[in-house]
This record gives structure tokens, sequence and C-alpha cells, in this order.
């Protein structure tokens, strides 16, 4: 009897702790969450008040020209483009119409 209890025990214990751990450090997969997390802690100034508003940005460009260095986010869903500078701060703010992913899909 005292033997079921602490296997009962002990395994509400362990199964209680791999819940709350379940990481994933291995593979590309990985990777990529680990890419993920750490740039949410990299971000600064205007781009972490955007990354808050609308999330991760699935299309990020850097571009490099006439001696600066500007980041576009682009917003496919929302319509939106954000350009920043290398200071992390806003630059320019462009508009355009929201892209239904489903469309090109359906061609």
């Amino acid at each position: 009897m005292i033997k079921r209890l602490v296997l009962v025990l002990t395994l509400a214990a362990l199964l209680g702790s791999t819940a709350e751990a379940v990481t994933i450090n291995r593979g590309k997969r990985g990777r990529r969450c680990l890419r993920y997390s750490m740039l949410e802690s990299k971000l600064k100034n205007d781009k972490s008040t955007i990354y808050h508003d609308y999330g991760h940005p699935r299309h990020r460009i850097r571009v490099r020209g006439y001696g600066r260095v500007l980041e576009h986010w682009t917003y496919y869903e929302v319509g939106k483009e954000f350009i920043f500078d290398e200071d992390s701060r806003l630059v320019e703010t462009r508009k355009f119409w929201p892209e239904d992913r489903r469309e090109r899909f359906k061609r």
C-alpha cells in the first residue's frame, strides 16, 4: 500500500514538473524558438512597441545604402510596413491593402 502511494506521488510530481519544463532545445525548431525569444529581449525604442502591438514580424528586411541602415517590417495581414533606422526609431509607416493569404492558395 505504501509502495503504491509513493509510486503515485512520484509519478504525479514528475508529470507536473515535465509539463512546465517543456522546452525545445535541439534541431531546426529549437533554433527558431531561440531566435524568436532572443529577438524580443533585444528590441528597444519603437521596435519594441510595434512588436508588442502587432506581434513577430514575419517579413524583415535590412537595407544598407547611402550610409544608413534601414529595417523594413511588413505585416501583410494588417496592410502596414514599418521602417526603422539603426537606432530602432520609427522613420516611416506605409499603408497598403491587406493581403488575404487564402487568395494565393485558391489560384
